[in-house]
């Protein structure tokens, strides 16, 4: 593995800095707490064994969108701490060969940022083309029928009674988007870059990087999608809100910045399933190095179809593109909560039976292993959002509580470090969202050879180390039904990956394959049992990683 490109087989932590580590006791998390908590990620024999950790917005912003409106790029939010913190918490992620990413959020700013603040004071301001503006449709209304990705908001442009014009805006009201296509702008923010980038960070996750492809006349969107809020459907029709081929120069030019600076790395939030259109994100090899895949975490729990997404890996390769992986984040529910097993609601006897309930509620979810298995065993990087590796689930947030622009407040409540905790450890005031009081925490499966956490751990360990995992090849194999296997071949090895799709029992048939031995079952046998792969009886919601004896 060629060293400037660590994050090919990298997995990525995701820090939300308001939920992960409180240091001081005002209930909310900060760069200090992260700090205290980084030898739980990386540095030690009892670490998680990740490789760098993608921090969720730190700047100073009002935190309508916590975060994502953005007030000063350059600076931190006081409930984060300092620059000073921001810095010696890179200085000891790179202690413990952990590196750092920042959330670059480029579509949009905060209306209190200083440059909006200007740009609405007067329509001949030097900060105006900073922003989209228009006047008013002929009947006063919003200049376009763009819509808010935020379906609480409702249109994208909010009418500034100071000079009399609209301004856009892809989210919320206080969310004014950047107009890109100013080369002003440009500089600035890839002055934003440099910015952090001297500062050590190791490289940015984009936000929303399609929406910054916008039609250059404006015109309405096409009435077959006039009602849609975001581009996510699978097929390619026209957004003129977003994705405009404008975007990829754009994209170059972020690029051409990162590069300056070896070793640094680009991941794009592209919310885009249909998979032609998402290539192009990738450029010729010269845009986004890493795009999230959002048909990856969107599948149901099939193993048809992860093993369709599998297919389209070659296609990334074949753009100059890596393969990345993710199930969880910020934005979406948990998948623990998503993919959960449970009993069907008697009142819906109609509803199909999404299987078996968990017999200990106590532990993680049987299904939070297979995908542990397969989030670590596929090529490529891979993204875990914090508490993934303990299982977490959404937590209940009371109406009076939920702030969120979106209503994405249960997935971000506060990490459960340990229950027997005063609000399981994560701060000694008052939580800024709820915490359970009883359930999954990191201080009672630390110690538990049998659990989650020391699953990913022993999961993370073999792909940092074994040539299979760390740059061999990927063919997917014909397990029958329910079950999607891979074999993963590099040195002379070769490692088969089955994974268990069903809640109950299947006979696995692997033609032409041999014996081997488990080195990691999500539950079961233990590592050295041999195995018979063509003739193998998988357990409900089993996974295994099984080595191929050698001639």
């Amino acid at each position: 593995m060629v060293s400037t490109e660590w994050w090919r087989n990298a997995t990525v932590y995701q820090v939300y800095p308001l939920s992960f580590m409180d240091s001081d006791g005002d209930g909310m998390g900060d760069l200090r707490g992260i700090v205290q908590r980084l030898d739980h990620l990386a540095g030690g024999p009892s670490s998680l064994g990740v490789d760098a950790i993608w921090l969720s917005p730190i700047y100073r912003s009002p935190m309508v969108d916590f975060g994502y409106d953005v007030a000063d790029h350059c600076d931190v939010d006081p409930r984060f701490g300092t620059l000073a913190d921001a810095e010696h918490l890179v200085e000891q992620a790179h202690r413990r060969r952990l590196r750092v990413l920042l959330d670059y959020v480029p579509n949009h700013t905060s209306d209190q940022h200083p440059w909006f603040e200007q740009a609405r004071s007067s329509r001949d301001d030097p900060y105006r083309d900073f922003y989209v503006w228009r006047d008013p449709a002929p009947d006063g209304g919003p200049p376009t029928n763009w819509l808010s990705a935020f379906a609480r908001v409702g249109p994208a442009w909010t009418l500034d009674p100071t000079t009399g014009q609209y301004y856009l805006h892809s989210y919320t009201a206080e969310q004014p988007d950047l107009d890109w296509r100013n080369p002003a702008v440009r500089e600035a923010m890839h002055q934003v870059l440099r910015f952090w980038l001297d500062r050590g960070v190791d490289g940015f996750r984009i936000d929303a990087p399609h929406r910054l492809g916008k039609d250059a006349l404006l015109r309405d969107n096409p009435a077959d999608v006039a009602h849609l809020r975001i581009a996510t459907q699978l097929d390619d029709r026209e957004h003129r809100s977003m994705g405009d081929p404008f975007v990829h120069d754009v994209l170059r030019g972020i690029r051409a910045v990162v590069d300056e600076y070896p070793g640094t790395v680009l991941v794009g939030e592209v919310g885009v399933h249909h998979p032609v259109r998402r290539l192009a994100y990738h450029g010729s090899g010269d845009e986004l190095p890493l795009v999230f895949d959002f048909g990856f975490w969107s599948n149901p729990w099939s193993a048809d179809a992860f093993r369709a997404g599998g297919e389209q890996m070659g296609d990334v390769l074949a753009v100059g593109g890596w393969p990345t992986h993710a199930l969880s984040n910020h934005d979406i529910p948990r998948h623990a909560t998503r993919y959960a097993l449970r009993q069907p609601d008697p009142s819906h006897a109609d509803e199909p039976h999404l299987g078996a309930s968990n017999p200990d509620p106590s532990q993680p979810d049987p299904r939070t292993r297979v995908a542990a298995v397969m989030l670590t065993t596929l090529p490529g990087a891979t993204f875990l959002y914090y508490g993934e590796e303990i299982g977490m689930t959404d937590v209940p947030v009371p109406a009076e509580l939920a702030t969120d622009p979106n209503g994405r407040d249960p997935l971000r409540t506060p990490m459960q470090w340990d229950l027997s905790q005063p609000d399981a450890g994560f701060t000694t005031g008052h939580p800024w969202r709820p915490v359970p009081a009883a359930g999954l925490d990191v201080a009672t499966q630390a110690s538990d050879p049998g659990s989650l956490l020391s699953l990913y751990r022993d999961l993370l360990r073999l792909r940092r180390t074994h040539p299979c995992l760390v740059g061999g090849d990927y063919a997917a194999l014909d397990a029958g039904p329910e079950v999607y296997a891979y074999r993963r071949s590099a040195q002379g090895a070769t490692l088969v990956v089955l994974l268990g799709f069903a809640d109950a029992p299947r006979h696995v048939t692997l033609d032409g394959l041999a014996t081997g031995r488990v080195l990691i079952a999500s539950h079961g046998p233990t590592p050295g049992t041999p195995v018979d792969l063509a003739a193998l009886d998988l357990e409900a919601n089993q996974a295994l990683v099984v080595e191929l004896d050698r001639p």
